[in-house]
């Protein structure tokens, strides 16, 4: 870490730092390569689809020279891309640390071990020179005093509300960076109420801080004061418990919920993933709910009536690949701009408006930028 604070200095001292947003060229630790390390709470589909954007991007930025991705059998199996980089990833200037990888399926005691591993790692043994933490529950974990290891904190809902950093334009440790884009759900949640009109709109959530951050509550609330219409929730636990249990006890909540209201929102959530929908989504169906998946056309694919969500992880793997240039480049994490606004794409889906019974706003198949004529996966 010496040395990455002496470089810290010495481009503090020598220019100002409007200049940091300027790329580097890729340069190595003093003739050695940066030692990339990753940390993630458990495994969830938005993070391999960030995290490749973000090696896509490095390897255009002549970080890494050009390769052709494995084949992968799940779109969140982490470990298995993070291994195969490790192995066969060719670089002189970064290198991805095999045994540099935690992760803890959403389970709170392997979280408290994996905490206490990584946090050893990077303040006692001192061999890594950036960690990735990717989700709310790294970033909770590292974004902290009690090491000084770059991290840079990718994928989370919104990382002031979980209380990861300060604000959006202060991490609040030297660092410490959180990509943030501090409106999008209020955006979403907006436009959603006035395509639909709802009086009641339903959410579930798994009972604890991170849940709450999980199922945006507090941004659902403020739109719901601002447009007068009620939030009725339902609580289903998605940590320490296994996936069969958590889709059980959302279908319980759903079933709960489907009667009492007019609108749903699709958050995230371990049972509300592509894979379970649409089965999981039936009570909805059966009481004709329109739905808002706030993760993207994924999930309209599968049973959601419609979303705005990213075009593609490409902004955010751009963004996130400057970071790191920057980084390792010398500059501090806590100085780079954390905000970054996505670019969206309205996705809609037919089948589940014509089986819901919903009259979709004139022109607004016009205008989507995604339209699916079917309900992909199992029958409802």
């Amino acid at each position: 870490m010496g040395k990455f604070i002496t470089r810290c200095l010495s481009v503090i001292l020598s220019v100002l730092l409007a200049s940091c947003s300027v790329l580097a060229s890729p340069a190595n630790n003093e003739g050695v390569r940066w030692r990339l390390a990753y940390y993630e709470g458990g495994s969830w589909v938005d993070y391999q689809g960030e995290f490749v954007a973000l090696v896509d991007s490095l390897v255009s930025l002549g970080w890494i020279e050009p390769f052709e991705w494995p084949a992968t059998g799940s779109q969140d199996d982490m470990l298995l891309l993070w291994d195969w980089l490790a192995g066969h990833a060719k670089s002189t200037y970064i290198e991805f640390v095999k045994d540099a990888f935690w992760s803890s399926d959403w389970q709170s005691e392997l979280r408290l071990r994996n905490r206490a591993d990584v946090i050893a790692r990077l303040s006692s043994v001192g061999d890594i020179d950036l960690i990735l933490a990717m989700g709310t529950w790294a970033g909770l974990d590292l974004a902290n005093d009690q090491h000084s290891t770059p991290t840079l904190v990718m994928s989370t809902n919104n990382p002031v509300q979980a209380g990861i950093i300060k604000s959006v334009h202060d991490s609040g440790f030297d660092h410490v960076h959180a990509r943030a884009d501090p409106d999008r759900f209020i955006r979403q949640i907006t436009a959603f109420h006035n395509l639909v009109g709802f009086e009641r709109l339903g959410i579930i959530y798994d009972d604890t801080a991170e849940g709450r951050v999980f199922a945006v509550l507090d941004d659902a609330l403020t739109v719901a004061n601002r447009l007068g219409f009620e939030l009725v929730t339902c609580m289903a636990p998605d940590s320490d418990v296994s996936e069969d249990q958590a889709v059980e006890l959302a279908f319980a909540c759903l079933e709960e919920l489907a009667p009492q209201i007019d609108g749903f929102l699709i958050t995230s959530h371990i049972a509300l993933t592509a894979e379970h929908l649409p089965g999981v989504l039936a009570p909805l169906f059966q009481y004709n709910v329109p739905t808002w998946a706030l993760e993207g056309p994924d999930l309209v694919k599968r049973g959601a009536l419609m979303s705005i969500q990213r075009e593609s992880y490409q902004a955010i793997g751009q963004f996130q690949a400057r970071n790191v240039d920057q980084i390792l480049n010398g500059v501090l994490p806590r100085q780079l701009n954390q905000i970054l606004e996505e670019p969206k794409a309205l996705a809609v889906n037919l089948e589940v408006a014509r089986q819901i019974g919903f009259d979709l706003p004139p022109g607004l198949i016009t205008v989507a930028d995604v339209v699916f004529e079917t309900i992909e996966g199992e029958s409802l």
